[in-house]
Protein backbone atom coordinates (compact mmCIF):
# COMPACT_ATOMS: atom_id res chain seq x y z
CA UNK A 1 0.00 0.00 0.00
CA UNK A 2 2.68 2.36 0.93
CA UNK A 3 5.07 1.40 -2.13
CA UNK A 4 1.76 2.63 -4.02
CA UNK A 5 1.39 5.92 -2.86
CA UNK A 6 4.94 6.02 -3.10
CA UNK A 7 5.12 5.84 -7.01
CA UNK A 8 1.88 8.00 -7.45
CA UNK A 9 3.96 10.60 -5.43
CA UNK A 10 6.91 10.46 -7.84
CA UNK A 11 4.72 10.14 -11.09
CA UNK A 12 2.65 13.85 -10.10
CA UNK A 13 6.05 15.37 -9.28
CA UNK A 14 7.27 14.09 -12.91
CA UNK A 15 3.98 15.23 -14.48
CA UNK A 16 4.67 18.73 -12.98
CA UNK A 17 8.47 18.93 -14.02
CA UNK A 18 7.28 18.27 -17.58
CA UNK A 19 4.70 20.63 -17.09
CA UNK A 20 6.89 23.42 -16.31
CA UNK A 21 9.84 22.63 -18.99
CA UNK A 22 7.15 22.69 -21.73
CA UNK A 23 6.37 26.08 -20.62
CA UNK A 24 9.44 27.13 -20.79
CA UNK A 25 9.86 25.67 -24.25
CA UNK A 26 7.23 27.76 -25.54
CA UNK A 27 8.08 31.02 -23.72
CA UNK A 28 11.95 30.55 -25.16
CA UNK A 29 11.01 29.69 -28.44
CA UNK A 30 10.12 33.18 -28.92
CA UNK A 31 12.65 35.16 -27.33
CA UNK A 32 15.13 33.17 -29.47
CA UNK A 33 12.82 33.83 -32.56
CA UNK A 34 13.58 37.46 -31.89
CA UNK A 35 10.45 40.36 -32.47
CA UNK A 36 10.30 42.46 -35.82
CA UNK A 37 11.52 46.38 -36.04
CA UNK A 38 8.83 48.82 -35.20
CA UNK A 39 10.05 52.49 -35.53
CA UNK A 40 8.15 55.03 -34.12
CA UNK A 41 8.56 58.90 -33.27
CA UNK A 42 9.06 59.29 -29.35
CA UNK A 43 9.61 62.40 -28.75
CA UNK A 44 9.66 66.10 -30.74
CA UNK A 45 11.37 69.34 -29.34
CA UNK A 46 10.36 72.32 -29.65
CA UNK A 47 6.51 71.90 -29.86
CA UNK A 48 5.84 75.29 -29.59
CA UNK A 49 6.70 77.99 -33.04
CA UNK A 50 5.71 81.49 -33.56
CA UNK A 51 4.56 82.51 -36.83
CA UNK A 52 6.73 84.05 -39.39
CA UNK A 53 9.84 82.25 -38.00
CA UNK A 54 12.01 79.06 -38.81
CA UNK A 55 12.43 76.22 -36.50
CA UNK A 56 14.74 73.98 -36.41
CA UNK A 57 12.85 70.73 -35.14
CA UNK A 58 14.84 67.49 -32.79
CA UNK A 59 13.07 64.23 -34.13
CA UNK A 60 13.81 61.19 -31.52
CA UNK A 61 12.80 57.70 -33.28
CA UNK A 62 12.82 54.42 -31.17
CA UNK A 63 12.98 51.05 -32.53
CA UNK A 64 10.24 48.78 -30.47
CA UNK A 65 11.66 45.66 -32.11
CA UNK A 66 14.69 43.34 -31.02
CA UNK A 67 15.37 43.09 -34.43
CA UNK A 68 17.75 45.86 -36.52
CA UNK A 69 16.27 48.93 -38.15
CA UNK A 70 17.61 49.77 -41.03
CA UNK A 71 17.93 51.96 -43.93
CA UNK A 72 15.16 54.17 -42.00
CA UNK A 73 13.61 57.31 -43.38
CA UNK A 74 11.43 59.95 -42.70
CA UNK A 75 9.12 61.72 -44.99
CA UNK A 76 7.36 64.97 -44.18
CA UNK A 77 4.54 66.53 -45.62
CA UNK A 78 3.41 69.87 -45.68
CA UNK A 79 0.58 71.42 -44.02
CA UNK A 80 -1.30 74.64 -44.22
CA UNK A 81 0.79 76.87 -42.54
CA UNK A 82 3.74 74.65 -41.78
CA UNK A 83 6.65 73.93 -44.53
CA UNK A 84 9.85 72.02 -44.49
CA UNK A 85 13.10 73.94 -45.50
CA UNK A 86 15.16 72.07 -48.27
CA UNK A 87 14.39 68.21 -48.59
CA UNK A 88 11.47 66.79 -46.78
CA UNK A 89 12.91 63.64 -46.83
CA UNK A 90 15.47 63.06 -43.52
CA UNK A 91 17.59 59.49 -43.70
CA UNK A 92 17.72 58.41 -40.57
CA UNK A 93 20.37 55.45 -41.18
CA UNK A 94 20.22 52.79 -38.72
CA UNK A 95 18.49 51.78 -35.17
CA UNK A 96 19.73 48.82 -33.09
CA UNK A 97 16.98 46.71 -31.69
CA UNK A 98 15.18 48.61 -28.15
CA UNK A 99 17.29 51.67 -29.50
CA UNK A 100 16.65 55.17 -30.46
CA UNK A 101 18.39 57.95 -32.30
CA UNK A 102 18.04 61.89 -33.18
CA UNK A 103 17.02 63.14 -36.72
CA UNK A 104 16.19 66.86 -37.46
CA UNK A 105 14.52 68.88 -39.67
CA UNK A 106 14.26 72.82 -39.96
CA UNK A 107 10.54 73.92 -40.59
CA UNK A 108 8.98 77.06 -41.16
CA UNK A 109 5.85 78.76 -40.00
CA UNK A 110 3.59 81.21 -42.18
CA UNK A 111 3.65 84.75 -41.70
CA UNK A 112 -0.17 84.76 -40.78
CA UNK A 113 -0.37 81.44 -38.77
CA UNK A 114 -3.21 81.81 -36.47
CA UNK A 115 -2.56 80.52 -33.28
CA UNK A 116 -3.75 76.82 -32.48
CA UNK A 117 -2.45 73.32 -32.78
CA UNK A 118 -0.87 71.78 -36.44
CA UNK A 119 -0.18 68.67 -37.25
CA UNK A 120 2.29 67.58 -39.78
CA UNK A 121 1.93 64.25 -41.45
CA UNK A 122 5.09 61.90 -41.68
CA UNK A 123 5.40 58.69 -42.70
CA UNK A 124 8.89 56.24 -42.15
CA UNK A 125 10.01 53.44 -44.35
CA UNK A 126 12.90 50.56 -43.26
CA UNK A 127 13.82 47.35 -43.43
CA UNK A 128 14.27 44.81 -40.63
CA UNK A 129 17.97 42.57 -40.27
CA UNK A 130 18.25 39.68 -38.39
CA UNK A 131 20.28 36.49 -38.44
CA UNK A 132 18.05 32.78 -39.36
CA UNK A 133 20.32 29.93 -39.49
CA UNK A 134 23.50 31.45 -39.26
CA UNK A 135 22.70 33.15 -42.21
CA UNK A 136 21.55 37.37 -42.59
CA UNK A 137 18.27 38.08 -43.19
CA UNK A 138 16.76 42.03 -44.83
CA UNK A 139 13.34 42.54 -44.67
CA UNK A 140 11.66 45.34 -45.84
CA UNK A 141 8.57 46.66 -43.90
CA UNK A 142 5.28 48.05 -44.48
CA UNK A 143 5.49 51.63 -44.87
CA UNK A 144 4.48 53.58 -40.87
CA UNK A 145 2.38 56.85 -40.78
CA UNK A 146 2.12 59.05 -37.92
CA UNK A 147 1.69 63.13 -37.43
CA UNK A 148 3.42 65.57 -35.21
CA UNK A 149 1.83 68.05 -33.16
CA UNK A 150 3.09 71.78 -33.29
CA UNK A 151 1.61 74.77 -31.58
CA UNK A 152 1.46 78.02 -32.90
CA UNK A 153 1.81 81.03 -30.47
CA UNK A 154 1.74 84.43 -30.77
CA UNK A 155 4.68 86.29 -30.44
CA UNK A 156 3.48 89.83 -30.23
CA UNK A 157 3.80 91.20 -27.09
CA UNK A 158 3.89 95.19 -26.28
CA UNK A 159 4.97 97.53 -23.13
CA UNK A 160 4.83 101.52 -22.76
CA UNK A 161 8.18 101.25 -20.88
CA UNK A 162 8.46 104.83 -19.47
CA UNK A 163 6.41 107.84 -19.72
CA UNK A 164 8.50 111.58 -19.31
CA UNK A 165 8.24 113.87 -17.49
CA UNK A 166 6.12 112.12 -15.32
CA UNK A 167 4.68 115.60 -13.88
CA UNK A 168 3.37 118.99 -16.44
CA UNK A 169 2.97 122.51 -15.56
CA UNK A 170 0.24 124.71 -16.87
CA UNK A 171 0.82 127.37 -19.58
CA UNK A 172 4.08 125.31 -20.46
CA UNK A 173 5.22 123.89 -23.81
CA UNK A 174 6.78 120.08 -22.84
CA UNK A 175 7.98 117.51 -24.76
CA UNK A 176 6.54 114.62 -23.42
CA UNK A 177 8.02 111.18 -24.45
CA UNK A 178 6.90 107.92 -24.49
CA UNK A 179 8.63 104.82 -24.80
CA UNK A 180 7.78 101.77 -26.94
CA UNK A 181 9.03 98.07 -25.90
CA UNK A 182 8.70 94.74 -28.37
CA UNK A 183 8.65 92.04 -25.39
CA UNK A 184 7.61 89.43 -27.10
CA UNK A 185 9.13 87.03 -30.02
CA UNK A 186 7.37 88.59 -33.00
CA UNK A 187 8.88 91.72 -34.86
CA UNK A 188 6.03 94.72 -34.77
CA UNK A 189 5.82 96.59 -38.46
CA UNK A 190 3.39 99.27 -39.15
CA UNK A 191 2.48 100.33 -36.30
CA UNK A 192 0.05 103.63 -34.80
CA UNK A 193 0.31 105.21 -31.81
CA UNK A 194 -2.17 107.25 -30.65
CA UNK A 195 -2.81 109.08 -27.19
CA UNK A 196 -5.80 110.86 -25.62
CA UNK A 197 -6.91 112.97 -22.74
CA UNK A 198 -10.52 112.91 -22.11
CA UNK A 199 -10.89 116.51 -20.15
CA UNK A 200 -8.89 118.44 -23.11
CA UNK A 201 -6.66 119.96 -20.76
CA UNK A 202 -3.34 117.96 -22.35
CA UNK A 203 -2.94 118.71 -25.93
CA UNK A 204 -0.71 117.93 -28.70
CA UNK A 205 0.88 121.01 -29.86
CA UNK A 206 2.31 121.36 -34.08
CA UNK A 207 0.37 118.16 -34.60
CA UNK A 208 -1.86 115.44 -33.82
CA UNK A 209 -2.01 112.26 -31.69
CA UNK A 210 -1.13 109.76 -33.45
CA UNK A 211 2.52 108.95 -35.04
CA UNK A 212 3.44 106.08 -37.06
CA UNK A 213 5.96 103.89 -36.52
CA UNK A 214 7.77 101.24 -39.11
CA UNK A 215 9.34 98.60 -37.50
CA UNK A 216 10.25 97.24 -33.98
CA UNK A 217 12.42 94.85 -33.79
CA UNK A 218 11.91 92.10 -30.94
CA UNK A 219 13.60 92.91 -27.31
CA UNK A 220 14.02 96.94 -29.31
CA UNK A 221 12.31 100.00 -28.08
CA UNK A 222 11.93 103.07 -29.44
CA UNK A 223 11.10 106.32 -28.55
CA UNK A 224 8.01 108.69 -29.45
CA UNK A 225 7.85 112.64 -28.92
CA UNK A 226 4.99 114.73 -28.79
CA UNK A 227 5.38 118.46 -27.98
CA UNK A 228 2.10 119.19 -25.53
CA UNK A 229 0.54 121.83 -23.41
CA UNK A 230 -1.47 122.28 -20.87
CA UNK A 231 -4.48 124.55 -20.26
CA UNK A 232 -3.24 127.26 -17.99
CA UNK A 233 -6.63 127.08 -15.90
CA UNK A 234 -5.79 123.43 -15.46
CA UNK A 235 -6.16 122.29 -11.72
CA UNK A 236 -3.61 120.25 -10.11
CA UNK A 237 -3.42 116.81 -9.94
CA UNK A 238 -3.55 113.14 -11.35
CA UNK A 239 -5.08 112.89 -15.77
CA UNK A 240 -5.48 109.73 -17.33
CA UNK A 241 -4.03 109.01 -20.92
CA UNK A 242 -6.06 106.63 -23.22
CA UNK A 243 -3.15 105.04 -25.10
CA UNK A 244 -3.98 103.29 -28.41
CA UNK A 245 -1.29 100.81 -30.34
CA UNK A 246 -1.93 99.55 -33.89
CA UNK A 247 -0.10 97.38 -35.52
CA UNK A 248 -0.21 94.38 -38.25
CA UNK A 249 -0.26 91.00 -36.35
CA UNK A 250 1.71 87.86 -37.24
CA UNK A 251 -1.15 86.27 -39.35
CA UNK A 252 -0.69 89.88 -41.71
CA UNK A 253 -3.94 91.51 -40.54
CA UNK A 254 -4.61 94.48 -38.09
CA UNK A 255 -4.82 94.71 -34.01
CA UNK A 256 -5.26 97.12 -31.88
CA UNK A 257 -3.90 97.35 -27.98
CA UNK A 258 -5.60 99.66 -25.43
CA UNK A 259 -4.01 100.48 -22.20
CA UNK A 260 -3.92 103.49 -19.57
CA UNK A 261 -1.28 105.44 -18.02
CA UNK A 262 -1.36 108.84 -15.51
CA UNK A 263 0.16 111.88 -15.61
CA UNK A 264 0.44 114.73 -12.89
CA UNK A 265 -0.27 118.07 -13.60
CA UNK A 266 1.94 119.99 -11.00
CA UNK A 267 0.65 122.65 -8.38
CA UNK A 268 3.62 124.06 -8.46
CA UNK A 269 4.40 128.11 -9.50
CA UNK A 270 7.38 130.42 -9.84
CA UNK A 271 8.13 133.80 -8.43
CA UNK A 272 10.08 136.53 -9.65
CA UNK A 273 11.99 138.89 -6.83
CA UNK A 274 13.57 142.18 -7.73
CA UNK A 275 15.34 144.73 -5.72
CA UNK A 276 12.98 147.56 -4.12
CA UNK A 277 15.70 149.30 -1.97
CA UNK A 278 18.68 149.19 -0.21
CA UNK A 279 20.88 151.38 2.22
CA UNK A 280 23.53 150.60 4.48
CA UNK A 281 22.18 148.16 6.23
CA UNK A 282 18.82 147.11 4.74
CA UNK A 283 17.40 145.47 1.84
CA UNK A 284 13.86 145.53 0.52
CA UNK A 285 12.46 142.76 -1.93
CA UNK A 286 9.64 142.94 -4.39
CA UNK A 287 8.34 139.18 -4.57
CA UNK A 288 5.95 138.07 -6.90
CA UNK A 289 4.30 135.05 -8.14
CA UNK A 290 4.48 134.86 -11.63
CA UNK A 291 3.40 131.27 -11.88
CA UNK A 292 -0.35 129.79 -13.01
CA UNK A 293 -1.04 128.20 -9.23
CA UNK A 294 -1.49 130.04 -5.85
CA UNK A 295 1.25 129.78 -3.42
CA UNK A 296 0.12 129.12 0.00
CA UNK A 297 1.78 129.57 3.30
CA UNK A 298 4.65 131.65 1.87
CA UNK A 299 8.00 132.20 3.48
CA UNK A 300 11.19 134.43 2.21
CA UNK A 301 14.02 133.74 3.62
CA UNK A 302 17.71 134.48 3.29
CA UNK A 303 20.02 131.80 3.38
CA UNK A 304 23.40 131.27 4.75
CA UNK A 305 25.77 132.52 2.09
CA UNK A 306 29.24 134.23 0.73
CA UNK A 307 28.47 137.20 0.36
CA UNK A 308 25.81 138.39 2.80
CA UNK A 309 24.97 138.00 6.39
CA UNK A 310 21.10 137.92 7.46
CA UNK A 311 21.09 140.03 10.85
CA UNK A 312 18.31 139.76 13.40
CA UNK A 313 15.67 137.15 11.65
CA UNK A 314 16.52 135.78 8.10
CA UNK A 315 12.94 135.08 7.49
CA UNK A 316 9.78 136.58 6.83
CA UNK A 317 6.52 135.25 6.80
CA UNK A 318 3.97 136.52 3.77
CA UNK A 319 1.26 133.98 4.16
CA UNK A 320 -0.49 133.43 0.56
CA UNK A 321 0.16 134.27 -3.09
CA UNK A 322 -2.47 134.28 -5.76
CA UNK A 323 -0.85 134.16 -9.43
CA UNK A 324 -0.22 137.62 -10.36
CA UNK A 325 0.36 139.00 -6.16
CA UNK A 326 2.80 140.57 -4.94
CA UNK A 327 4.76 141.60 -1.73
CA UNK A 328 7.33 143.46 -0.01
CA UNK A 329 9.77 142.00 2.34
CA UNK A 330 12.64 143.36 4.53
CA UNK A 331 15.46 142.42 5.88
CA UNK A 332 18.91 143.78 7.94
CA UNK A 333 21.56 142.49 5.59
CA UNK A 334 25.33 143.17 5.77
CA UNK A 335 28.06 141.96 3.63
CA UNK A 336 30.04 138.72 5.03
CA UNK A 337 33.13 139.70 3.46
CA UNK A 338 34.31 142.95 4.12
CA UNK A 339 36.75 143.08 1.10
CA UNK A 340 33.21 143.40 -1.12
CA UNK A 341 33.88 146.98 -0.14
CA UNK A 342 37.52 147.52 -1.05
CA UNK A 343 38.51 147.17 2.63
CA UNK A 344 40.64 144.40 3.66
CA UNK A 345 38.55 141.93 5.69
CA UNK A 346 40.08 140.28 8.95
CA UNK A 347 41.88 137.16 7.02
CA UNK A 348 43.40 139.76 4.48
CA UNK A 349 45.00 142.29 7.09
CA UNK A 350 48.36 140.22 8.21
CA UNK A 351 48.97 140.23 3.94
CA UNK A 352 48.06 143.82 3.75
CA UNK A 353 50.35 144.15 6.41
CA UNK A 354 53.31 142.84 4.38
CA UNK A 355 53.26 145.93 1.18
CA UNK A 356 54.60 149.61 2.28
CA UNK A 357 51.90 152.71 2.96
CA UNK A 358 52.32 153.97 -0.84
CA UNK A 359 51.29 149.86 -2.46
CA UNK A 360 48.47 150.06 0.72
CA UNK A 361 47.29 153.25 -0.71
CA UNK A 362 47.47 152.83 -4.20
CA UNK A 363 46.01 149.43 -3.98
CA UNK A 364 42.92 151.29 -1.89
CA UNK A 365 42.81 153.69 -4.30
CA UNK A 366 42.25 151.01 -7.64
CA UNK A 367 40.35 149.09 -5.55
CA UNK A 368 37.63 151.90 -4.88
CA UNK A 369 36.33 153.02 -7.98
CA UNK A 370 35.71 149.00 -8.74
CA UNK A 371 33.76 148.39 -6.10
CA UNK A 372 31.66 151.56 -5.46
CA UNK A 373 29.19 149.92 -8.20
CA UNK A 374 29.89 146.43 -8.04
CA UNK A 375 26.81 144.20 -8.25
CA UNK A 376 26.76 141.48 -6.37
CA UNK A 377 23.77 138.68 -6.06
CA UNK A 378 21.95 138.26 -2.43
CA UNK A 379 20.60 134.68 -2.66
CA UNK A 380 16.69 134.59 -1.38
CA UNK A 381 14.67 130.97 -0.59
CA UNK A 382 11.22 131.34 -1.17
CA UNK A 383 9.49 128.21 0.89
CA UNK A 384 5.51 127.15 -0.03
CA UNK A 385 3.18 125.22 -0.13
CA UNK A 386 1.84 124.21 -3.99
CA UNK A 387 -1.82 123.24 -5.05
CA UNK A 388 -1.14 119.50 -4.47
CA UNK A 389 -0.24 119.75 -0.24
CA UNK A 390 3.43 119.80 -1.13
CA UNK A 391 6.11 122.23 0.46
CA UNK A 392 8.28 123.39 -1.97
CA UNK A 393 11.36 125.71 -2.20
CA UNK A 394 12.80 127.87 -5.14
CA UNK A 395 16.27 130.26 -4.79
CA UNK A 396 16.59 133.38 -6.51
CA UNK A 397 19.47 135.61 -6.81
CA UNK A 398 19.28 139.56 -6.36
CA UNK A 399 21.47 141.61 -7.28
CA UNK A 400 22.79 144.11 -5.33
CA UNK A 401 24.28 147.27 -5.89
CA UNK A 402 27.47 148.01 -3.27
CA UNK A 403 27.94 151.78 -2.29
CA UNK A 404 31.27 153.00 -1.50
CA UNK A 405 30.03 155.58 0.86
CA UNK A 406 29.46 152.53 3.17
CA UNK A 407 33.11 151.84 3.43
CA UNK A 408 33.89 154.47 5.46
CA UNK A 409 32.07 153.21 8.96
CA UNK A 410 33.91 149.56 8.27
CA UNK A 411 37.43 150.64 6.86
CA UNK A 412 40.86 150.04 8.34
CA UNK A 413 44.17 152.08 7.69
CA UNK A 414 47.78 151.87 8.62
CA UNK A 415 50.67 154.70 8.60
CA UNK A 416 53.98 153.84 7.05
CA UNK A 417 55.66 151.19 9.55
CA UNK A 418 52.07 151.00 11.71
CA UNK A 419 49.49 148.44 12.50
CA UNK A 420 45.74 148.46 11.12
CA UNK A 421 43.16 150.03 13.79
CA UNK A 422 39.42 149.92 12.86
CA UNK A 423 38.64 153.67 12.40
CA UNK A 424 42.05 154.71 12.20
CA UNK A 425 41.90 156.13 8.12
CA UNK A 426 38.26 157.64 8.79
CA UNK A 427 39.72 159.71 12.10
CA UNK A 428 42.98 160.81 9.78
CA UNK A 429 40.79 161.97 6.99
CA UNK A 430 38.28 164.41 9.95
CA UNK A 431 41.51 165.51 11.26
CA UNK A 432 43.27 166.84 8.27
CA UNK A 433 40.26 168.31 7.52
CA UNK A 434 39.90 170.33 10.43
CA UNK A 435 44.01 171.29 9.99
CA UNK A 436 43.45 172.41 6.54
CA UNK A 437 40.22 174.67 7.71
CA UNK A 438 41.82 176.24 10.68
CA UNK A 439 44.82 177.39 8.55
CA UNK A 440 42.15 178.77 6.22
CA UNK A 441 40.79 180.45 9.08
CA UNK A 442 44.48 182.31 10.11
CA UNK A 443 45.65 183.08 6.70
CA UNK A 444 42.18 184.76 5.97
CA UNK A 445 42.49 186.30 9.20
CA UNK A 446 45.93 187.90 9.06
CA UNK A 447 45.62 188.66 5.52
CA UNK A 448 42.65 191.00 7.29
CA UNK A 449 45.12 192.25 9.89
CA UNK A 450 47.84 193.69 7.83
CA UNK A 451 45.32 194.96 5.34
CA UNK A 452 43.89 196.97 8.10
CA UNK A 453 47.72 197.97 8.96
CA UNK A 454 48.28 199.09 5.78
CA UNK A 455 45.19 201.54 5.22
CA UNK A 456 45.78 203.08 8.43
CA UNK A 457 49.87 203.78 7.86
CA UNK A 458 48.36 205.41 4.79
CA UNK A 459 45.78 207.07 6.14
CA UNK A 460 48.41 208.60 8.98
CA UNK A 461 50.58 209.48 6.54
CA UNK A 462 48.25 211.29 4.59
CA UNK A 463 47.74 213.47 7.38
CA UNK A 464 51.17 214.01 8.08
CA UNK A 465 51.79 214.90 4.48
CA UNK A 466 49.12 217.70 4.59
CA UNK A 467 50.36 219.31 8.23
CA UNK A 468 54.45 219.97 6.63
CA UNK A 469 52.44 221.50 3.53
CA UNK A 470 50.51 224.31 5.90
CA UNK A 471 54.10 225.00 7.83
CA UNK A 472 55.88 225.54 4.46
CA UNK A 473 53.29 227.67 3.38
Amino acid sequence: MIKKLVCRNNMTIVLALCSIVAVLACLVAPISAGTDANVVIANVKPTKVLPGETKTLTVTLQNGGSYDAKHVTLNFQESQYISVVGSSSVYAGSINGWGSKDVTVTVHIAKGAPSGSYAIPVSCTFDQYYSAGGEAVTEAMPEVTYSIVLTITQGAIIDIADITPTELKPGELTALQFTIANIGSYPLEDMVFSWTEANGVILPVNSDNAKHISHIGVGESIVVEYLVAVDVGADAGLYQLDLTLEFEDERGGSRSMNTTAGIVIGGGTNFDVTLSESSDSQVSLYVANTGNNPAYSVTVRIPEQDQFTAQGSAASIVGNLDKGDYTIVSFEVTSAGPSAFGVPGPGEEGQMAEFSWEDRERLRTESSPRNSSMNQNLLVAIEYTDATGVRQTVEKAVPVQLQAASSTTTATAAGPGGRYTPGRQQSALNTTTVIGALLALVAIISAGVLFYRYKKRKAKNAVLTGSAREKNE
